[in-house]
C-alpha cells in the first residue's frame, strides 16, 4: 500500500537519503534542500511517500504565498522504485491530500516540470493536469490541475 507521512526528525535522515537516477538530478531540487526551505514556506507540508513501511518517495506541497494556491514544489520516487507506478499514485494521494485541506475558492493545483522531462509530464497529464500556455516558472513549464 502506497500512502504518505509527515517528515519528523523519526524519518527525514531516509528522506534525504533518496535518490533519483544520474539523468534526473537536474529535474528536482535535492530532498535535504527542499527540506531546509520548508523553514521559510508557510502552509507547507513535507511527506514521506511510503510503499508499506519504506520510504521510497518524497513530496513538498503547500499554499504558495505568491499567488495564494496550492502548489507541488517537489515530487520524487527514489531510483530503486521508479517505473512502477509509484508516481501516479503519490501524485494521486497529494491531490487527495489538498482536496482535504483546501478551502472552497480554492480551485487548482499547481506545479511546473523541466520541459525535457516528458515522463514526468506524461504522469501529470494521466491525473489531469494541462500546461498552461505560455507560463514559464524558472524555466519550467507550468502545469494546472482543476477541481
Amino acid at each position: 500500500m502506497v500512502y504518505l507521512e509527515t517528515i519528523t526528525k523519526d524519518n527525514w535522515l531516509k528522506a534525504i537519503s533518496l535518490r533519483v537516477r544520474e539523468d534526473q538530478v537536474g529535474f528536482v531540487a535535492s530532498n535535504a534542500v527542499s527540506l531546509a526551505q520548508l523553514n521559510f514556506l508557510e502552509n507547507f507540508h513535507a511527506k514521506g511517500i511510503y510503499l508499506d513501511e519504506e520510504m521510497i518517495g518524497f513530496a513538498l506541497y503547500g499554499m504558495d504565498e505568491e499567488d495564494n494556491e496550492y502548489w507541488i514544489y517537489r515530487m520524487m520516487i527514489d531510483q530503486k522504485h521508479q517505473g512502477k507506478g509509484y508516481g501516479v499514485k503519490a501524485i494521486q494521494l497529494i491531490i487527495d491530500d489538498i482536496k482535504t485541506m483546501k478551502e472552497e475558492h480554492h480551485q487548482t493545483i499547481t506545479l511546473s516540470y523541466e520541459p525535457v522531462n516528458q515522463h514526468a509530464k506524461y504522469v501529470y497529464e494521466k491525473l489531469g493536469f494541462q500546461d498552461v500556455e505560455g507560463l514559464i516558472n524558472e524555466g519550467e513549464q507550468v502545469m494546472r490541475f482543476t477541481f
